[in-house]
């Protein structure tokens, strides 16, 4: 619970207006965040502190005027205050800051005041990652205020995109392009819708692989299996049929040359003992061949 204390601003003497003002008062307001923050004052009092207060609508009109501490932004020296949960409604502020030190104080404002609905919405930092067809997007962290918009669609198809609302932290979302291959465009729109601002990214696109089906592996593999086993089969039954057939072809027996394979035969009769002898003669030059018969 935010603790406040209701006060008005205190009337300087003159010797109080020895301390300058605080200067260069200006508030950052980015994704409904407000940063306040002015230069830091140089004194010869010492070490200065600041003390921020703050004056909406209600305060004004309710409160006769009075000005609210801001949580965690009393008597700091550092030279920033964030308002964030302070400026909690669409009321237009008037913003201040007191310095004191040594007994002295100053006073400064503001020039306009300040309504968290003029706060510059900025799209968040989008990351995105591929995994053959899955598209992973994320989102730096951001308010719990604001609203994502994601659209991804095939490019060229816009007008096909798919949309996904993201609500609530984290912020991640997973796509599966299924059967739908090739550049994929991701574009994230941001929303607040309580002062109804929006923001986009920019438009990523990333090449996706064509996703695969689940059974399609599986029947790969049992088709090869199959083959596989085909292929043993008719080999085991084709071998104890052709097995002359391949000796022929894998020890084929070359013809003997004719001048190894050609003789001449010579045959003479010994009148004593009734005795033919032949005589085998190959045409080469090697020795010849003396075989007996009887008669």
């Amino acid at each position: 619970m935010i603790k406040t204390r209701h006060l008005n601003i205190p009337h300087h003497s003159v010797d109080a207006t020895l301390l300058p003002a605080p200067e260069n008062l200006s508030i950052h307001s980015v994704n409904m965040r407000h940063l306040l923050k002015w230069r830091p004052l140089q004194a010869a009092c010492g070490t200065v502190h600041y003390s921020v207060k703050f004056q909406g609508e209600y305060e004004t009109h309710m409160l006769n005027g009075s000005w609210v501490d801001a949580y965690d932004c009393q008597d700091i020296v550092r030279t920033e205050c964030d308002l964030t949960l302070d400026l909690g409604s669409d009321s237009d502020y008037s913003i201040g800051v007191q310095a004191q030190c040594g007994g002295q104080t100053s006073w400064t404002q503001l020039p306009s005041t300040f309504n968290r609905r003029n706060t510059v919405l900025v799209a968040p930092n989008m990351s995105v990652t591929v995994t053959g067809s899955l598209i992973q997007v994320g989102f730096s962290e951001l308010l719990p205020l604001i609203t994502i918009n994601l659209h991804v669609w095939r490019e060229g198809d816009e007008q096909s995109a798919s949309s996904q609302v993201i609500r609530a932290q984290p912020y991640h979302f997973s796509f599966d392009t299924q059967q739908n291959g090739g550049t994929h465009c991701v574009r994230a729109e941001v929303l607040l819708e309580i002062i109804n601002k929006s923001s986009s990214t920019e438009t990523h696109c990333f090449s996706v692989l064509r996703h695969q089906s689940l059974w399609l592996k599986p029947v790969t593999v049992s088709v090869a299996v199959v083959i596989a086993v085909a292929i043993a089969l008719a080999l085991g039954w084709r071998l104890p049929h052709c097995g002359p057939q391949l000796r022929q072809v894998m020890c084929h027996k070359e013809a003997l040359p004719g001048a190894l394979v050609s003789i001449h035969l010579t045959s003479a009769l010994n009148p004593n003992t009734g005795i033919i002898w032949y005589e085998y003669k190959p045409i080469s030059k090697s020795c010849p061949v003396v075989r007996q018969t009887n008669i």
